[in-house]
């Protein structure tokens, strides 16, 4: 955003010291919590930008009020993506909300009912349940803009591929990144839902991933994932 947009002022914020040093010069990191008030000063900012955040989230609709209410972009990092808000969007800005719905889909008949990726995400739905997150919380995302006053407010669905099954090139570089990312964090992604929420021992939980793994690498299901980007613009008279 920053490379693009060079006149433009990018702020980020994240709880953890772990902003990196090498940036573009229109760009500044503080270290703070998001879910906490939010200081700087109203109609300061055009663009709100969250992707991969709502698990993280306790309070969408207070969030969402000091983005249209208040004032201050605000980055938060996690797993490499970067949730940008600001308190006091400026009338006439945009927010906009990026979130993967984890839960497999197909469009023929070759993910079978007991495909072990599709069982592992629906116990990690139920692990995250016992914490009070919603996994597919994102569902809500649309309906949040517009509770909170946002106009204009649309919702954009792309399919993402688990693995190199795609015929056309690009889509299988983008599966092949996507099964890359699935299957370098399962252990991480998992071990708190399994053995805190379903209380699995840490070795069931290895055990189980094997299966899972190999699911993943079982190029003849053409099983994938839906990318939704849900946008609104704060009225240019709130009032």
């Amino acid at each position: 955003m920053a490379d693009e947009y060079p006149d433009a002022e990018v702020i980020g914020t994240d709880v953890s010291p772990i902003q990196p040093v090498w940036v573009a010069p229109n760009v500044r990191f503080y270290v703070d919590d998001a879910e906490a008030d939010w200081v700087h000063s109203p109609d300061s900012f055009d663009f709100i930008h969250g992707r991969h955040i709502c698990p993280a989230i306790k309070d969408w609709p207070r969030l969402l009020q000091q983005a249209y209410e208040c004032a201050a972009p605000i980055t938060v990092p996690i797993r490499n993506m970067f949730l940008t808000l600001s308190r006091c969007l400026k009338p006439g800005g945009w927010i906009e909300l990026q979130e993967l719905r984890l839960s497999t889909r197909c469009d023929d008949d070759s993910m079978p009912s007991d495909y072990a990726f599709t069982g592992f995400l629906d116990n990690l739905q139920q692990g995250f349940a016992a914490f009070g997150i919603q996994l597919l919380g994102m569902e809500q995302n649309r309906q949040r803009l517009k509770d909170s006053g946002f106009v204009n407010v649309e919702e954009k669905v792309w399919k993402v591929p688990i693995g190199t099954w795609p015929r056309d090139k690009r889509m299988k570089i983008i599966g092949l990144y996507n099964r890359s990312v699935i299957y370098d964090g399962l252990q991480g992604v998992s071990m708190a839902a399994y053995t805190r929420g379903l209380k699995w021992s840490a070795t069931e939980v290895e055990v189980y991933l094997a299966d899972v793994r190999k699911s993943l690498m079982n190029a003849s299901i053409h099983s994938y994932y839906t990318f939704h980007t849900v946008y609104g613009q704060k009225p240019t008279d709130p009032s």
